[in-house]
């Protein structure tokens, strides 16, 4: 069957089957004429004939077209129909080379050719599973894109919060933070980035694990001296120092994650590497579960339960004591050779001393409650106010989120995609 009639008769057609070697099948059917009224609008995507020739699509040979339009509009363009997929950008990754085949059926699913795309009307030079993962790099990159943005924004927070911890003199340490978090925000608003951008993010994420290390291993040493200190007037300022080992730590940790999201969303922008997003997708959330930003409620609770523990027993124990006195003041009098008045004011005295002590230890108690407290709502909120969970658990999906491409065959040999946006 010649390319002419193919053409003149494209109406047949209702399914074009691309398939790859190991047997899996990408199937794009026909929209038909019920669908062309929907509201939601799309965008085409052009790629440079180099491009398509070669199999390598870069940033810059990628283009997106401003205006959106509906698939009414499309079809006016499109005298032999048009063809949509909703895939995902895992499993498409797998047509996007020189090896894959494709076929055409009926209405009726008979097979009409088996001798590729140039029989409804493009280039067979032309591998029509690259144009569809160049439509699918497009939107893995403008994900990528609103992702960086969303990262960005959260970011900008951490410098207000690392200078107020300058006045603890590690003037050092935070000055890197903040250097850290600048150079991945200044490369998270490239327009266009490479592989030395990837490079230097992997510096910054080095940077900020190495003070996250520094500082839980000084939690830990700290930890141990505070179990010496209970009771003594330096509890209190370790403490404070304790405190702010774990602000330290917990900015480093929440950084190095920041790092990941954004050496994922910049292999997004680049194109062509979903195996490696892949893979850091799930490291990404297997670092998150393990992160000391994850478990600053239950490391707060460690470092708490060294001194509350300790208090509790203790108040526990003035109680019984002071229950004690006040069993005392009930029993019969007995002669002590004082009279009853001496010995009855006697035991009121050891009783006002024991509530004495009660008072005391409780009020230690309820400091150390509030101190907790206090602790761990900010932890908590500051965590909240990042947003970096939400915005992992959405990043982690994203390599696997099914999205719509619609193709377009045209007589010129000339091979149109849109991409499916949000609605304008």
């Amino acid at each position: 069957m010649s390319e002419d009639k193919m053409l003149i008769n494209s109406n047949e057609i209702n399914e074009i089957v691309v398939s790859n070697p190991i047997g899996d099948e990408l199937s794009l059917e026909k929209v038909t004429d019920d669908k062309l009224g929907a509201k939601k609008k799309y965008k085409e995507v052009f790629v440079s004939d180099l491009s398509l020739m070669t199999g390598n699509v870069s940033q810059t040979a990628l283009q997106v077209a401003n205006q959106g339009m509906t698939l009414a509009q499309i079809a006016k363009q499109a005298p032999n129909g048009l063809f949509t997929a909703t895939v995902n950008p895992a499993n498409l990754s797998k047509f996007a080379n020189g090896t894959t085949t494709t076929m055409v059926r009926d209405a009726s699913n008979r097979l009409v050719e088996h001798a590729g795309f140039a029989d409804v009307g493009l280039s067979v030079s032309v591998n029509p599973a690259i144009l569809l993962s160049a439509g699918m790099q497009v939107m893995s990159a403008v994900s990528g894109t609103i992702y960086l943005h969303k990262i960005n924004t959260q970011m900008t927070y951490m410098d207000a919060k690392l200078e107020k911890l300058l006045n603890f003199h590690h003037d050092i340490n935070i000055g890197r933070l903040i250097a850290a978090r600048k150079g991945l925000s200044e490369i998270s608003n490239r327009e266009f980035v490479d592989t030395v951008d990837l490079s230097a993010i992997r510096n910054y994420k080095k940077t900020a694990d190495e003070i996250h290390e520094e500082y839980a291993y000084r939690l830990k040493r700290q930890k141990r001296e505070l179990h010496n200190e209970i009771g003594s007037k330096a509890e209190k300022e370790l403490l404070l120092e304790i405190n702010f080992t774990m602000t330290i730590a917990f900015e480093a940790s929440k950084l190095s994650l920041f790092a990941e999201l954004i050496e994922i969303g910049t292999r997004m922008k680049i194109g062509g590497q979903i195996e490696m997003i892949n893979g850091l997708t799930r490291q990404l959330k297997q670092n998150y579960a393990q992160s000391f930003y994850h478990h600053i409620d239950l490391e707060v609770e460690k470092v708490y339960s060294i001194i509350q523990q300790p208090s509790s027993n203790q108040l526990i124990e003035k109680k019984i004591k002071f229950e004690e006195s006040l069993d005392e003041l009930t029993d019969n009098y007995s002669s002590t050779g004082w009279g009853i008045l001496p010995e009855a004011l006697f035991r009121m005295a050891i009783a006002g001393k024991a509530k004495l002590g009660v008072n005391k230890v409780n009020k230690k108690v309820e400091s150390e409650n509030k101190n907790y407290s206090t602790l761990k709502t900010g932890m908590k909120q500051s965590k909240e106010s990042d947003g970096i969970d939400h915005i992992i658990d959405e990043i982690v999906e994203l390599p696997y989120k099914e999205k719509e491409i619609l193709y377009v065959p045209t007589e010129n040999k000339k091979q149109r995609i849109f991409v499916a946006v949000e609605d304008e």
